[in-house]
């Protein structure tokens, strides 16, 4: 039977109209779902519930592999408090209240005495190589060839050799005549997360064994932060509790691996403990195997911090400007200029003057990277191959950028810059050279006051300090810094400064006040 055909237009209707109601209706249902999604509080998804780690595996299994390290030195005159390596306060809690402890010898004190100090190390082989921290190895006050007894979870003892070491670094290689023994892994740390759980085992304050456990506070803290040591060094920070004989011993990751070699602490601070990251010490382990010097590459600039004044003067957001060269080394010979911000090393970014030297000391002498630069605002890449950290020297006193300029007028005239920059320059002249102690070599404009409210207070610009630059632009008396500074027109005025002797420079950015 025929449906008339407008009933069929009714029915058809009637289903578009339906058809319609339910589109809407699945949208608006989709878009409340949608807002109600991005509206709900941030939760983190639990793996494996809420079990704790499991630290007593990892102790278990990983003690072995701890060793109690003894260190005894015989030094002529052992008076007086003991101090770190090369003299350094910042290791020197690891040797206990008072210093290294005496071991009394018998006869006079002034003939000698032998002294002792204790840390940690880490078993990494099965036939006896023990990773440890250097200064845990260090004669005491420079005394030679010190005896180095190891003892193990069995009780076991040993006398230990010495296979290489490196100060930079704080990293030693010993090696017992020992077989078959119970050996950690090293595992990496470059792809550690901040919050994940770790555990130390050492030797606190002659407590064999002790095992601790913690997170992983922060990576990439520099000696800049911690307040001494080498500035190839880069940190991992973590709160598992570290004393005074944790030195030289593991931390480990929840896998039973070696992330890090414990190394330092905030004397004050609580659970505030620093390890050299495991994949800096992979790095150097072929060299400390065979006894010869860790290489280390070097670019031969300074790095400065690319702060407000900087990004402000220099149109770069990101790096770290280059503040100094030196002459013949790699960075200046490859076209690197004063001012440049080097952004990326090979690809990888740079975001601090600590992330640099990390980077380029993490590579051997003779390798070639690739430096991303920013130059007047212009992007560039420049190759250069690195020389070997250890050949970087200080530049000899009187040697100068170009020809050595005369000095600049004798008429005491000053430029004062208090209200635009916080601070006062005088011409070179032989009062102010004799007032502020110049070198001879010595040639700009001398700073003879500082507002101490200033900015220029706060980046440390004080007077005697020798202005050498505008920019990259170099002054040789009071006219011609007069000049670049009325270039700079309210700007952030950069200077190059240097000492009134010795061989440091520094860039310095001053905002206008």
């Amino acid at each position: 039977m025929a449906v008339p055909q407008k009933t069929l237009k009714q029915i058809l209707g009637l289903s578009a109209f339906a058809a319609a109601c339910l589109a809407v209706g699945m949208g608006l249902s989709h878009a409340w779902v949608v807002q109600a999604q991005e509206e709900q509080p941030v939760t983190v998804e639990t793996k494996g519930g809420f079990n704790l780690p499991p630290i007593a595996d990892v102790a278990e299994k990983l003690n072995p592999t701890v060793v109690y390290i003894t260190n005894k030195s015989f030094v002529k005159n052992p008076h007086g408090r003991g101090i770190g390596p090369d003299g350094d306060p910042f290791f020197d809690f690891f040797f206990g209240p008072g210093g290294r402890q005496r071991q009394p010898r018998g006869g006079d004190e002034d003939e000698g005495q032998m002294v002792g100090s204790s840390g940690s190390g880490v078993v990494i082989s099965a036939d006896g190589e023990i990773l440890t921290n250097a200064h845990v190895i260090e004669g005491w006050r420079g005394a030679k060839d010190p005896t180095l007894s190891v003892k193990m979870s069995d009780g076991k003892e040993y006398t230990a050799k010495v296979l290489g070491r490196d100060k930079d670094l704080d990293i030693a290689l010993l090696k017992i005549e020992a077989s078959h023994l119970v050996h950690a892994k090293l595992g990496e740390s470059a792809n550690l997360r901040v919050g994940e759980w770790v555990v130390a085992i050492g030797n606190p304050l002659g407590l064999s064994h002790t095992v601790t456990q913690g997170i992983i506070s922060a990576k990439g803290r520099s000696n800049a932060e911690l307040g001494g040591g080498s500035p190839v060094q880069s940190f991992l920070q973590t709160d598992a509790a570290i004393n005074r004989g944790n030195s030289g011993g593991p931390l480990l990751n929840l896998k039973g691996e070696v992330i890090g070699i414990n190394t330092a602490i905030r004397a004050d601070g609580q659970n505030i403990g620093f390890a050299v990251p495991v994949d800096s010490v992979k790095r150097i382990l072929p060299d400390l195997k065979t006894g010869r010097p860790v290489s280390r590459g070097a670019l031969g600039l300074q790095p400065q911090e690319l702060n407000k004044e900087f990004q402000e003067a220099l149109g770069a957001k990101e790096g770290v400007v280059v503040g100094d060269l030196t002459k013949g080394l790699p960075a200046e010979k490859a076209g690197v200029q004063q001012l440049d911000v080097i952004t990326a090393v090979d690809g990888t970014p740079v975001k601090s003057p600590e992330d640099l030297i990390s980077q380029i000391s993490a590579r051997r002498a003779g390798d070639t990277v690739k430096l991303a630069l920013l130059r007047n605002g212009k992007a560039m890449v420049i190759g250069v191959t690195l020389a070997d950290r250890k050949a970087l020297a200080p530049r000899p006193e009187g040697e100068e950028d170009g020809d050595q300029p005369r000095e600049g007028n004798e008429s005491g005239d000053s430029l004062d810059l208090m209200k635009a920059y916080g601070f006062k320059a005088e011409a070179i002249t032989p009062g102010t050279r004799a007032l502020y102690q110049l070198g001879e070599d010595r040639v700009g404009v001398v700073v003879t006051k500082v507002d101490p409210r200033s900015v220029a207070a706060e980046r440390n610009l004080q007077p005697g300090l020798v202005i050498q630059k505008v920019g990259t632009t170099p002054v040789k008396n009071l006219a011609e810094f007069n000049a670049a500074v009325k270039k700079v027109s309210g700007k952030p005025l950069i200077i190059y400064v240097a000492p009134p002797r010795g061989d440091q420079r520094l860039t310095l950015a001053i905002p206008p006040r």
